[in-house]
């Protein structure tokens, strides 16, 4: 082997190792949303199925950063720190991206509580979890409605706007300051208490306002066994109240849906 050709296999060598370098540091950004994103499958997909994804999204996406994969350092410490940000930010849009989720699982999980029926429970593969009756109902429907509305095109999108606005060799610049990303944050946690009380209105009120009038009814017949009564009024109630408000849920979700796709480009911005 002449020298040329020496310095030809120690080039495609060093491509070959900033190629893997670059994808793995893609993946650390990708997966934590595969993983935690109930629409993707949640955490009981199995391994094979979420590092398939990770790579199919990882190859998807490599010509975004093709061109500065040469800035990618190779030394230990510094790759370290990069994958540490690229973590950071994966966890961050994981968090925002499943909120709603997790609202919709708080929501069932009020809705069963106030009509007592919180001790049945099911396994939903998307939280990897035991859960009510009505939660999983209420996931099952924000997952389907989530997918119809090609909600998982603009998560992949805006996945592929943050490697523009925070390159694999580089940090988040934070363009707006530290604490409005943080503040973001904050707000989504905050909000996932006030969409889990949106969505369980209509069978909290319900099952509060039978237990209302059973109480009226007992202060007037106070031999009458209003407690065991309201156990078999109360499921009947609430599913009632929920097949007639289902049309104001599933419009509901549609709009939390926009509003979390909002947050999650501003977001992407801010970290820019």
């Amino acid at each position: 082997m002449n020298a040329s050709e020496a310095i030809a296999k120690l080039a495609e060598q060093a491509n070959i190792q900033l190629i893997i370098f670059a994808v793995g540091l893609i993946m650390c950004r990708v997966l934590p949303v595969i993983i935690f994103s109930p629409f993707l499958g949640g955490e009981v997909t199995p391994t094979e199925v979420k590092m398939g994804v990770g790579i199919t999204l990882s190859i998807v996406m490599f010509p975004l950063v093709a061109q500065r994969m040469g800035t990618i350092p190779s030394q230990p410490l510094p790759y370290i720190a990069l994958l540490l940000k690229e973590i950071f930010i994966g966890m961050s849009l994981a968090f925002i991206v499943s909120a709603i989720f997790d609202a919709a699982r708080v929501a069932g999980n009020l809705a069963d509580t106030m009509m007592g029926s919180n001790n049945a429970q099911l396994y939903v593969p998307q939280l990897g979890q035991q859960v009510t009756l009505y939660s999983n109902l209420k996931t099952q429907l924000a997952v389907v409605l989530f997918l119809t509305l090609n909600g998982h095109h603009v998560v992949i999108e805006a996945l592929a706007d943050s490697f523009v606005a925070v390159p694999l060799d580089g940090f988040p610049r934070f363009s707006a300051g530290l604490w409005p990303f943080f503040e973001v944050s904050i707000r989504v946690f905050a909000d996932l208490l006030r969409i889990s009380l949106i969505l369980s209105a209509p069978v909290v009120l319900a099952t509060f306002l039978t237990d209302l009038g059973m109480g009226a009814i007992n202060r007037v017949a106070t031999n009458l066994q209003v407690f065991f009564i309201a156990m078999a009024i109360k499921p009947m109630v609430a599913a009632i109240i929920f097949g007639i408000s289902i049309q104001m849920i599933i419009g509901r979700f549609q709009d939390e849906f926009a509003s979390m796709l909002a947050i999650l480009k501003h977001a992407i911005r801010l970290l820019s």
